[in-house]
């Protein structure tokens, strides 16, 4: 008579093994945190954005070693995120872009009546800041320009023994920084004038403003050299060394933990295919 140890006998069936899908629950607990770690170190920073101008404002930021992102939240619409602790670099990189662009109102919107009738007072506010828009438009398509703006004065008709006030215009021009639009001052004015009826070449003025680089953040004047390991996440270069030990560190217990497993795994085979052939034997 042989004595069984029911214990002994739970151990050697097939089916006290150890599921698959129990054995990768941890790894998946492990990239959901990893991937909710990424996600928390994000910030959207601009959203509602169409594609060229999510993809302008992104190549601006990676230009100037901003870890940044594009990401499609509906059809043809975008939000560009980066780096919490890169926020404020991105907005002041953005800003001396002239990035968002703040795009001005049509002929056709500035015209929208809104009531039945308009006075001609209306209709001639509406026809300058109209002309103006288009204007600026126009210059904003010379290679160099980041925003532009222009101020149009149309005096009304001089009654009869007033003197006679002349049409002017006012450009203003936010230029990329280092570029040299003096040269252009000429063909600016003259455009001018010759897209606004009684404004003549010698009453346009043309102010050029360079936007300035975007300065270190206090926090990145004496800070150290950093690399980045993921996206999102940043190592000081001197603590690479540090940071690689742990990761091996890890992997190795890791590897370790796996490998005691997949042995423990086999051994549980190999003792519940041996059981039924003890049983036979005895």
């Amino acid at each position: 008579m042989v004595l069984r140890n029911p214990s002994a006998d739970n151990l050697a069936r097939p089916d006290a093994t150890v599921r698959p899908g129990r054995r990768r629950l941890p790894l998946r607990f492990a990239a959901a945190g990893l991937l909710l770690l990424l996600a928390g170190c994000q910030a959207d920073l601009y959203s509602n954005l169409t594609e060229t101008e999510a993809n302008e404002m992104l190549g601006v930021l990676l230009a100037n070693d901003v870890s940044a992102d594009k990401k499609a939240v509906g059809e043809g619409v975008f939000t560009l995120v980066v780096g919490k602790d890169d926020i404020l670099r991105s907005l002041e990189i953005l800003k001396n872009s002239g990035l968002p662009r703040v795009e001005g109102a049509s002929m056709g919107q500035v015209f929208a009546k809104s009531g039945i009738v308009s006075s001609p007072f209306e209709e001639r506010i509406r026809y300058v800041y109209a002309l103006g828009e288009d204007v600026a438009k126009t210059i904003q398509q010379i290679d160099g320009v980041l925003t532009a703006r222009v101020h149009i004065v149309l005096p009304e008709k001089a009654e009869f023994g007033q003197e006679v006030k002349p049409s002017s215009a006012a450009v203003f021009i936010k230029q990329r920084p280092k570029v040299d639009l003096d040269f252009l001052v000429p063909q600016i004015r003259r455009l001018v004038s010759n897209s606004i009826e009684g404004v003549s070449f010698d009453n346009v003025a043309v102010v050029l403003v360079e936007a300035q680089e975007a300065p270190l953040m206090p926090n990145e004047r004496d800070a150290p050299q950093v690399r980045d390991v993921l996206p999102g996440v940043k190592v000081a270069v001197a603590s690479m060394g540090t940071l690689w030990m742990w990761l091996g560190g890890f992997a190795a217990v890791l590897a370790v933990s796996l490998i005691a497993n997949v042995a423990l795994i086999v051994a549980r085979a190999r003792s519940g295919r041996s059981a039924p052939a003890r049983e036979a034997d005895a």
